[in-house]
Formats: C-alpha cells, structure tokens, sequence
C-alpha cells in the first residue's frame, strides 16, 4: 500500500491535520482531516489524542508525519558569513547567534536557508517545545521527519516550480494572528507576524451589525455582512498600514529592493472581501486566494467534502507535500533530534573503509583549519577598524571579541530600548519602562545598565548598592500587573567593589 503521510499544522489558536496518499503525476489523495481548537483545557497533547480518535481508523499502519509551527514560535535573524560551505555554516552559526538570541544557544535548535544577494535567513527555537513535539505526536501516529515553519511550506511549492519571479507576499490569515511570507528572486527572504486575524474582523463586524460575535462570524462566512461595515473596514485598513510599515522599514534596510507586486492570501480569514479589497488599494497589486492546484491535482474523499475547507487545511495539506521537496527548507529534526538509525554503519567486513574515511576527514580538517587561518587574518584587520569605530560611538566593553557583531548586537539593543514596538505580548516598551520606574522604590540606590525584551520575556542587569537591595528590587517588581515571574539570575561583587552586579529575568503574563 502506498505510503500515508500526515501533515500537521500547529497554529496559535488551533492545530489541523491532512492525512493523504500521494499518488503518481502529483496527485494528492486526502482521506482524513481533522481541525481541534486549542482552548481552555486543551493543550497540544490532548489535541494530539482527539485526533488519533479520528485519523487512525483510516490508517492500517504507522504513517510517516510532517509537522509546521506558527512563525510566532520562531526567531529569525538575518546572518552573513564570509562563506557558503554547509559544514562551516553549522559549526559557525551558534557563535554568530549567541549574542543575538534571549536563549543560550545549547537551548535552540538552528536552521537557515540561503538569501539571494548573500546572507542567510536564520530561524530557532526552543529544543523543548521540539521535544513536546515529538512526544505528542510520534506517541499516536508515527515518525516525524520534518518540522518546519508553516509559511515557508506555504511558498515552498512555488519556490520549487521557480514561479516567484517578482517580489510579492504570501499572507496567511489564521484565528488571532497573520503570517506574512516574503519572496524575491525565487527565494524566502523574510516572514513576519501580525497581531491580527479573522476574530479580529468578527469583533468589529459585531459592532457593525450590533449583534454577537457568534452571528458575526456566521456572517462573515455567509458574507452576508452588507457594504455599511466602517468597523470592519477600518480594521482591515490598519493592518494594511502595519504590513506598509514592515515592508517600507525592509525597502530601507535593502532586506526587500522593490515593492510587493504580487499578494497571495489563504487562512480563515482570506476570504473576507473587503480585506482583499483594502490590500489591493494600499499596495496596487494583484490579491488571489492561494492556489492549492500549483502543488497537483487534489483528490478529496467523498465523506470529506462537505466538511473540508481549503483556505483552513492549506498549510496542513502543503505539509503533506513538503515530505517530498526537492529544494531546501527549514527542519528543525536536528541534532539531538535526528535518529540514530538515520545514518551510516559499517559492517565488521568493512574496517578498511573506516580507515580510508579517517584519512578523508583528516584531510578536511587540516584544509578547513588553514582556510580559517587565511581568513581570520583577513578578517582581523577589517575587526581593528570596526573596532575603533565601536569606541568611538560606544564606551568599550570590559572584553572587546568580535567588534562587528558586538557593534551589530548594540544596534539592536539600542532599538529595543529607546523603541515603542512590543516583544509579542502586546505590551510596548514604554508601558515596561513606565511600570518598572513606578514599582522600584526611590531611595533605591539601583542602575540600569542593560535592558531586552523579546518571545515575553524581559532581560534586565544592572548594578546595586547592595545585595539587599537586589532583593528589594525584584519583591517590587513582582507587583507588577505585567510580570508572572522575577527570577535572579546571578548577582555578582563589582571590579571595584563597592557596588553588586545583578541579572534579572522578567516573564511576562
């Protein structure tokens, strides 16, 4: 029997599953599905067990799964290094990353893909959602070889057909967050998340037609909302202007080099017209509804068709479709994660090979071990500079080891502090700030020096009189009505002595 696989989307609001077969000539036969809220009560493991309920009857043996997670999971970082090779990349990626990432890097797992005009598009996440994963899936249905980011399986399909020419957007509209793919010159250059969605639209339709959010969303599926909706309108229109701002700020860092002339939506809330009407006027281009035919022809089971919505199986249906792709992706089974059955052995009659092997990898290593010698000179002079550069404009640090990335990394730190912008949890900046100030008792003898915010979690160090006072700062703090948790990281005696380092991590609720 032809091999089962299922693709598995795990959104922010809801995970849907396609169990299908491919058959010859691209064609997809999909014989399950299933869509299983994640409310109050219902994580991903119990999500995992309803859906076995209803899959693995259709499924006479263990099946091969493919899984996405929402890109709100991820942290991406655009990275350059001074070369391609694949090897040197993963062995140089975690030192590039450590003074980008809130997490320690031994935390994450790493992959990236390659940008057209050089640089590389990096994502990571946390090894412990990995293994929650693993664990609720591979327990009920069978191996996952894959997971991905659900909007780079999304473009993916076109990528591979080299379809994507121009420079466009692929916009996946779920429940409570939107999803936008970026593509130029036939590559994934960027993905970034919205904080608005199909629910979004429902509340303000509510207001509009002055009935519940339930008869709200039935009319908007019904699209029997009428043409007098401002509310509605308005909140389509400020999205517009957030994904205007995003692409204007990528145009200005030469991220993007033109604008999108191509919009492609899909998701629960792609079908709402006025939507696609507000994103043709601000970006004057083009909007379809994302064409599932692009990647073959879709057979769906009978007893299925009266149920199965496309615009909200999409990403799990291109999943089933990422088990065979035939150009690169992102893949978080790495590491830790990949099988030790997945490999190569050698059988006792072979030892002579292992030897040849040896030699080979002796040789590569001593050519890699000179390639970064000639480089690291090379890259020591262009360092001096910058570095003067970095003393310049900034006090030096106590150890001065990379200035490039060093500089690069203030940059950032600068944004985030002196920015309005929010780390993903809806609360800005500013609202941080204002709060701590209020909270930290006056006579306080406590300094900031550093502060990061990013995935609901605040990074604070600074220096204290004492450690008392320490202390006192962090039982402020937990009053808070933003912050769950104050943890010490570490407190330490200052060079001078007479003051205490300290690190705080701040979680948000």
């Amino acid at each position: 029997m032809p091999e089962m696989i299922l693709g598995v989307d795990i959104g922010t609001d809801a995970v849907k599953a396609v169990l299908a077969v491919p058959g010859s000539r691209s064609a997809i036969h999909v014989i399950a599905a299933e869509t299983v809220r994640l409310e109050e009560g219902v994580d991903l493991d119990a999500a995992m067990e309803k859906m076995a309920g209803v899959i693995l009857p259709a499924v006479p043996s263990r099946i091969r799964c493919v899984v996405s997670l929402p890109p709100s999971d991820i942290m991406f970082r655009q990275v350059h290094l001074p070369f391609h090779d694949d090897g040197k990349i993963k062995k140089t990626l975690p030192f590039e990353l450590e003074p980008l990432l809130p997490l320690p890097v031994e935390k994450v797992v790493v992959d990236y893909l390659p940008l057209p005009d050089e640089g590389l598009l990096v994502a990571a996440v946390e090894k412990e959602k990995i293994r929650k994963i693993l664990l609720a899936v591979e327990g009920r249905f069978g191996d996952v070889a894959v997971i991905d980011i659900s909007s780079a399986t999304l473009v993916l399909p076109f990528l591979e057909q080299k379809a994507l020419t121009g420079v466009g957007i692929v916009l996946d509209i779920g429940a409570s967050s939107t999803f936008a793919a970026f593509y130029e010159k036939n590559s994934l250059i960027q993905i970034r998340s919205f904080a608005f969605g199909g629910n979004t639209v429902t509340a303000a339709l509510a207001q509009d037609l002055s009935c519940s959010t339930v008869e709200a969303e039935s009319a908007k599926i019904d699209a029997s909302y009428g043409t007098n909706i401002p509310k509605a309108t308005a909140v389509c229109r400020q999205f517009c202007v957030s994904l205007k701002s995003t692409i204007e700020f990528m145009l200005l860092n030469e991220t993007l080099h033109s604008s999108p002339a191509q919009i492609m939506v899909t998701g629960s809330g792609a079908l709402f017209e006025p939507l696609t009407e507000e994103l043709e006027k601000n970006f004057r281009a083009p909007v379809a509804v994302l064409d599932t035919n692009r990647i073959g022809q879709i057979v769906i089971d009978r007893k299925l068709q009266d149920h199965y919505q496309p615009s909200i199986m999409n990403t799990a249906l291109f999943n089933v479709k990422r088990a065979f792709a035939s150009r690169k992706s992102f893949n978080f089974i790495q590491g830790e994660f990949v099988r030790k059955s997945i490999g190569f052995s050698l059988k006792k009659g072979l030892r002579w090979g292992a030897a040849v092997l040896g030699i080979m990898l002796f040789v590569l290593t001593v050519d890699m071990v000179l390639d970064y010698q000639v480089q690291a000179k090379q890259a020591g002079t262009l360092k001096n500079r910058i570095s003067r550069i970095f003393q310049k404009y900034y006090p030096p640090p106590a150890v001065m080891v990379d200035p490039v990335q060093q500089l690069k990394t203030k940059l950032a730190e600068d944004k985030k502090i002196y920015g309005a912008g929010d780390g993903h949890s809806g609360v800005s900046v500013l609202e941080i700030l204002k709060d701590m100030s209020t909270l930290i008792s006056p006579p306080l003898d406590v300094q900031i020096t550093h502060f990061h915010y990013e995935n609901d979690v605040v990074l604070v160090k600074g220096e204290a009189k004492k450690i008392d006072d320490v202390t006192s700062v962090k039982d402020d703090l937990l009053k808070s009505k933003y912050f769950k948790n104050v943890i010490i990281n570490s407190t330490s005696l200052a060079q001078e002595g007479a003051k205490v380092n300290f690190d705080l991590r701040l979680e948000l609720l």
